[in-house]
Parts: structure tokens; C-alpha cells; sequence
């Protein structure tokens, strides 16, 4: 990925990542979700499940 690329990746994140801590929780997912469409809380902990690479139940990108 080149850099231009990857500093859009992390600008898309920081959409979700309402507390900047480089991590994208079901509730960060959750409130903007809300905000596009209202997905139910199971619709968000499939999305969290299948993007989580390190099993801790948040979508890590930094």
C-alpha cells in the first residue's frame, strides 16, 4: 500500500474511532452505523467479528 493510500485507510478509520485510541470498539461502530442506517447490535458484532484479527473484539488499525 502506498502512502497516499494508507493515509486514507487511517483517515477512514478515524471516522469510526470516536476516542482515537486506534481502535475501533462495537460501540465506535455502533454510533456511526446509527447515524448511516441503524444496523441492528447484531449486524455490528458480525461486522467486529469478521474484521477482528487479534480476538480482543475491536477492529485494530493503528
Amino acid at each position: 500500500m502506498d502512502t497516499a493510500s494508507a493515509e486514507e485507510m487511517k483517515e477512514a478509520f478515524n471516522v469510526f474511532d470516536k476516542d482515537g485510541n486506534g481502535l475501533v470498539s462495537p460501540a465506535d461502530l455502533q454510533h456511526v452505523m446509527a447515524n448511516l442506517g441503524n444496523l441492528t447490535d447484531t449486524e455490528v458484532e458480525d461486522m467486529i467479528r469478521e474484521s477482528d484479527k487479534d480476538g480482543d473484539g475491536n477492529i485494530n488499525y493503528k
